[in-house]
């Protein structure tokens, strides 16, 4: 059976290369003075794929790429890709002298996290460039200013050890009104004065997330660090307006695999959750749970239909879900859209269950076919 064939009976991501690209295009022209940028692509690009995305991204000329785990850095190095590479959370172990070979550039938050990596850098016999990562509210990872401060000194005394960058992260950049956007940027301009003070320099000193790349021009320092506005959606409702001109870069569609004529008073799915009050077509869609369609959005969520927006009925099970079609001409072999272009965003959809963007993108499992265009 070929491809073509199988793709008939599979959801399928389409990912939009095009988007992607005026994505970055855009944002680039928000950046304040010379900041570079580095695009987020962990979590396999958001769930659009990895190696196409960041290849996408180094023809477009960013210079940095941002990932979680040790194994999504070695992935991009495995497949050739030469643009810097920043691991966004400490590491231990094996993985650091992996990383350091491969020239990557590791965060470290403690005098631990900084004797580890300089072991691995005796190893190696390459320098480490390392970001030394400080708290400035979000409280997730690193050390306060006055804690950062001594291991910013040790970094600067180990022979082998570089000090790449300096940098923190927001907690609430996504609220435009909330204090503590501001205070995080005084904290931080704070510790820069310190090191500065101290004769302590850093190459890179960066803050600026999506929000506060779309947003807090002041911010921006020497790399932003943008991730969903990418992808093409605003970090939040309130920022809505500011990333207006953002292209969704994921679409995903899903066959109809059964049609059938339901009448008033009859219950469908597991748990009965959902009673026909009138008679009615429902179609079900070769999409579940086990694809990234939570299941929270039992009776709560829409697909896009020839004809608009279908309502999904009953629970939403493993492999697939009910939709209401009523008297639309529906048929088995169609293809309904689960988000994306022709039906809800990810951002809609998401709001129904209470959740974000982020996860609905991330959810997409591997059994959806990611297919690449330049629409």
């Amino acid at each position: 059976m070929s491809t073509l064939d199988l793709d008939a009976m599979s959801p399928i991501a389409q990912v939009d290369l095009g988007a992607l690209r005026r994505n970055v295009q855009r944002l680039r022209s928000l950046i304040h003075g010379d900041a570079q940028m580095l695009v987020a692509v962990k979590a396999d690009a958001y769930g659009h794929g990895l190696i196409p995305v960041a290849r996408t991204l180094s023809e477009e000329g960013v210079s940095w790429l941002g990932v979680a785990t040790p194994g999504e850095a070695l992935a991009l190095r495995e497949a050739r890709l030469t643009s810097r590479i920043l691991i966004f959370g400490p590491l231990c172990g094996p993985a650091v002298q992996a990383v350091l070979a491969a020239g990557v550039d590791v965060t470290v938050c403690t005098a631990e996290d900084v004797a580890a990596v300089a072991a691995a850098q005796a190893q190696t016999n390459v320098d480490a460039r390392v970001h030394l990562k400080v708290n400035t509210g979000m409280a997730r990872l690193g050390l306060k200013p006055e804690a950062a401060l001594q291991v910013a000194r040790t970094i600067a005394d180990t022979p082998g050890l570089v000090l790449e960058g300096v940098w923190t992260h927001f907690a609430r950049a996504d609220e435009p009104h909330a204090p503590s956007r501001n205070q995080q940027v005084k904290v931080f301009d704070a510790f820069l004065a310190e090191l500065d003070a101290a004769g302590i320099h850093a190459t890179l000193r960066h803050a600026a997330n999506s929000a506060a790349l779309l947003t807090m021009p002041e911010a921006h320092y020497d790399l932003v660090r943008p991730g969903i506005a990418v992808y093409g959606y605003a970090p939040s409702h309130e920022l809505s307006a500011a990333a207006s001109d953002l292209e969704p870069v994921m679409t995903v569609t899903a066959p109809v695999v059964f049609v059938q004529q339901v009448e008033a008073g009859e219950s469908v799915s597991y748990g009965h959750r959902w009673t026909a009050p009138s008679s009615t077509t429902l179609a079900t869609v070769r999409f579940g749970y086990a694809d990234g369609y939570p299941r929270a959005l039992t009776n709560l969520g829409d697909v896009g239909v020839e004809g608009g927006l279908a309502r999904v009925v009953g629970t939403v099970c493993m492999d697939q879900l009910l939709i209401d079609v009523g008297n639309q001409d529906v048929r088995v072999g169609d293809r309904v859209t689960v988000f994306g272009k022709g039906a809800l965003g990810a951002d809609q959809l998401s709001a129904r269950w209470g959740s974000i963007a982020y996860e609905v993108l991330t959810s997409m499992t591997q059994r959806v076919t990611r297919r690449y265009s330049e629409d």
